[in-house]
This record gives C-alpha cells, sequence and structure tokens, in this order.
C-alpha cells in the first residue's frame, strides 16, 4: 500500500495534494495497512516527515489535515522511527555525517535567566476536576522547577477569583489530582490571599490615568473591541472612575452596572491590549473570604501581579495566552513590578474529545456519566481509574516537550504508552462474562487434573496459579456460536 504514496510524497517538487489525499485515505484507519502496524506505516512516515510541507500542515494539525496528523504523532510516538539526516556544521558548512535522530520533545528550549532558582506556578481555577490538558501544565512546570533545574520551586496557587463557579469541592479534588500524577507543589496559594494588595494595584492605575470605571453593555462593549471604538467614559478624570470603584466595592445597585478597564491602547492590532476589563462587582460570597469583598479582579489582571509578587521566574502556560503575553508584561511595566518570563507550550488535544469544563459538567450534571472519575471520562481520575499508570502519564506528557507546534493526540498512542509499563507486570487470567457462559463437555477426557502455571510467562516473580483440566469447559457464548457443527476445536 506505501507505493501508492511514495511516489508522489517523494517527487522532487514538493506538492500539498498528496498529503491531502494520505489524509483523506486515513479518515477510519489507524494504520496503512491492515490492523496493525507494518513497515508500510514506517516507509510512509518517513517521506512525510522528509517532505517540505508536510511539517507545516501538520503543526497546524486539526485545522488542515486532522487524520495525516494524528497518524503521524501516533506512529512517531508508538515505533519511535528515526531518520537519518545529514548534518552540517555551522563553522565549515560542510556535512559532518552525523544522525540526527527525531526523539520528540527537546526541553532545551533556552528559557532565560536558568542560572538563578527557577520558580514556577500551576494556577487552576477551583471550577472543575482536572483533565488531560491541564495535566500537560501541572507535569511541565513541575519538571523544570524539579527536574531540568534542580533546585527549583513550583507553586500551586488557586485561581479562586470567580466566586460564582468556584467550590471548595473542586478545590480539594485538584490537591487529590496533582497526587495521583505524583506532583508535590512546594506551596500552595490563592490569589484571594491578595485581593487587598490587587484592590490597591486597580486605585493605583486610576489614579495614574491608566485605568478607568465604565458601563458600557456587555454586546456593545464587544462590538467597541473588536471595531477598536473607544468608551465614552474612556477619558474620565481618575475622580469619577474612582468614586464608581467605591459603588463596585459596597456591591450597590448602581456598582453592580460598572466594571474597571485598564487604558491601554484601542487602536492596538492585539485584541487583548484594546482597554481589557480588569475589575467587575460580583456581590456572591466568596467560598474563602465570605462576604468581605463584593468584587474581584480578573485572571488577566491578577495574574501578573501575584506572579510578581511570589517570586515567580518563569510563566509557563499554553498558547490559547499568546495575545495575553504583551498584556502581561504590559501590567508589570506599569505597575514597576520585577520581571517574569513568558513561555507557552502548545495545549494537548485529543481527537472526539472536549475538555471543556462547562460541557463535562454538564455530563456529569446529566447522569450521562456516574461522576468525575468515570473510566470514560477525560480527567486525571478517570483515565487513573481505567488504569493509566502515573509512570506513563509522566512519559507521554514528557515526550510532547514544552514545544509551541500544536498536535492532535490520538488515545492509541496514549493507551500503547501505557501498556508497556502494565504488560510486564500484569498477570494473565482467563475470564468469562456470567451472564453468557456457555458450558461444554469434551468428549474422551476422563477425570480432574490440576497443574500450577506461572501467571506471566516472561515474569516468574509475579507467582504462579492453578489450572484446572477436565471434560467441562466453560465458554463465552459469542465464541460458542462460532463453532459448526463437528468441528475440531484446538
Amino acid at each position: 500500500m506505501a507505493e501508492r504514496f511514495l511516489p508522489a510524497l517523494t517527487a522532487p517538487k514538493p506538492e500539498a495534494a498528496p498529503l491531502h489525499d494520505l489524509d483523506s485515505y486515513l479518515t477510519l484507519r489507524t494504520y496503512i495497512k491492515g490492523y496493525s502496524q507494518t513497515e508500510d506505516d514506517i516507509e510512509v512516515w518517513k517521506a512525510v516527515r522528509k517532505h517540505k510541507i508536510a511539517v507545516g500542515l501538520i503543526k497546524q494539525g486539526s485545522k488542515v489535515v486532522p487524520n495525516l496528523a494524528r497518524w503521524f504523532n501516533f506512529i512517531e510516538q508508538t515505533a519511535h522511527p528515526s531518520l537519518d539526516i545529514r548534518v552540517q556544521s555551522k563553522e565549515s558548512g560542510k556535512e559532518n555525517g552525523a544522525a540526527a535522530k527525531d526523539e520528540g520533545g527537546s526541553y532545551d528550549i533556552n528559557l532565560p535567566d536558568t542560572d538563578q532558582r527557577i520558580i514556577t506556578r500551576f494556577p487552576p481555577e477551583p471550577s472543575g476536576y482536572l483533565h488531560v490538558g491541564h495535566m500537560k501544565a501541572a507535569l511541565l512546570n513541575d519538571y523544570f522547577a524539579h527536574k531540568k533545574y534542580p533546585g527549583g520551586k513550583m507553586i500551586l496557587r488557586f485561581d479562586d477569583t470567580n466566586p460564582s463557579k468556584e467550590k471548595e469541592e473542586y478545590q480539594d479534588s485538584i490537591v487529590k489530582d496533582l497526587e495521583l500524577m505524583a506532583i508535590k507543589p512546594d506551596e500552595v496559594t490563592y490569589t484571594s490571599d491578595y485581593f487587598d494588595l490587587l484592590r490597591d494595584k486597580c486605585i493605583e492605575l486610576i489614579k495614574a490615568g491608566k485605568a478607568y470605571a465604565d458601563d458600557t453593555p456587555q454586546e456593545q462593549l464587544r462590538a467597541e473591541r473588536m471595531d477598536r471604538v473607544e468608551s465614552k467614559h474612556r477619558n474620565a478624570d481618575a475622580e469619577t472612575s474612582l468614586a464608581k470603584f467605591k459603588e463596585m466595592e459596597k456591591g450597590s445597585e448602581e456598582g453592580t452596572k460598572w466594571y474597571i478597564r485598564a487604558k491601554i491602547d484601542m487602536a492596538s492590532a492585539n485584541g487583548r491590549m484594546r482597554d481589557p476589563v480588569i475589575y467587575r462587582c460580583n456581590p456572591t460570597a466568596h467560598h474563602r473570604t465570605g462576604e468581605k469583598f463584593k468584587m474581584y479582579p480578573t485572571y488577566d489582571f491578577a495574574c501578573p501581579i501575584v506572579d510578581a509578587h511570589e517570586g515567580i521566574t518563569h510563566a509557563l502556560r499554553t498558547t490559547e495566552y499568546n495575545d495575553a503575553n504583551e498584556q502581561y508584561q504590559w501590567f508589570l511595566a506599569t505597575l514597576g513590578l520585577r520581571k517574569v518570563h513568558n513561555w507557552n507550550f502548545s495545549r494537548m488535544d485529543f481527537i472526539k474529545t472536549f475538555l471543556s469544563k462547562r460541557k463535562l459538567t454538564k455530563l456529569v450534571d446529566s447522569g450521562k456519566v456516574w461522576g468525575w472519575d468515570d473510566p470514560r471520562m477525560p480527567t486525571v481520575r478517570g483515565v487513573r481509574r481505567r488504569g493509566m499508570t502515573v509512570p506513563a502519564l509522566q512519559e507521554f506528557i514528557l515526550k510532547q516537550g514544552p514545544s509551541k507546534n500544536i498536535t492532535l493526540q490520538d488515545w492509541a498512542s496514549f493507551w500503547a504508552t501505557n501498556k508497556k509499563y502494565i504488560d510486564p507486570v500484569a498477570p494473565r487470567y482467563t475470564a468469562v462474562v456470567a451472564d453468557k457462559r456457555v458450558q461444554c463437555t469434551v468428549s474422551g477426557v476422563e477425570g480432574v487434573n490440576e497443574e500450577q502455571r506461572e501467571v506471566h510467562a516472561k515474569n516468574a516473580e509475579l507467582g504462579k496459579k492453578k489450572v484446572v483440566f477436565s471434560k467441562s469447559v466453560v465458554l463465552d457464548q459469542a465464541d460458542a456460536a462460532s463453532f459448526a457443527q463437528d468441528e475440531e476445536i484446538t
């Protein structure tokens, strides 16, 4: 089957058409040929890897060639094919004959200021259980702080700035989920511990003319930011904005109509810089601070300030925050806070899987699944209950590396990684579903014999099991139904 694709993929002039043809072919297939990996997969993988256009398309994953990207990453992670490439020396400009082996994620990403103590943070919102998307962020922050640069520190900080969605139940579950992944944060903090500090910083921005109170309706606000239209309150004096700020603090009826926006640049090409909302009035009681506060900071405002205050050196987060980095650094510079470096890595998405907390919560609340630890759920508890081991989970995620390239993962490769760990130590037993069993009698067999057999043919340390031989045999109903009259069964 490889010969169908190789000529076009290895043509002197690379074109995109053969890649789209291969993507279409792989729509309902895991392998190039049949139901298991063959040399065809390796040969086609190598051809795709060398194809100049393919690399760019695969990086875009689900947007352009989702099936090809899925297959390519699956073969890479399960077969580990090597690619011999002639490497040129930078000094001589000549081939040095060295072979470069593509082994997955590289952690030599040239993070700045690594000569100092590395301090990272994992800041989940306690509004749901951790899913596989969170696993990568948690493990990478732990890896850089404790393994890549030993002696570092990782802080688990709960971003509890939205009392309408947060529960102590979720907060406790996140701590437990990190334990299930063998992650031990050096310190646990809460954004709510800094509400007074954040309030003062907001007032500082208002007094400096860098923030203002606004009451533009939500839909109009969205449209104005999209069209780069300034709010009618943008140039209001500080005293007017501070008066509205005090009403927001009281949680009064008037205060609930207003919010605070940073005054940055409404003409910016980056939408995150067009006067983002940094404080909202919300009279809902907070699960930690009660009714002390009636207004709360947004994540985008609180994050850089608390990062700087806690001594974070590197803010590692997913590429969905790419546009937010400019805004993050603006807050640090405008408020005169210490430098924090940003590094964004691609989020981990899986085919045919949604990771939205809202959608996952709906599944639980509607009874479609029996809970957050249902083995069908893409949560930490779900995959652990299904049998995922901690070493396999760590290997799979760390193999992705901190790359910015967006890829769509296949669950088959996820569980294939786990099989490497459980296969050598899993005892072998035979079972039949009780309500579908069929009792059979084997002719020509007399008596009952028992033997001790190893529970794992390749691991004697696991012990032995008793195997009974007799004329009475229990079969699965589906197997029994497949037998033909007078067929000899072995």
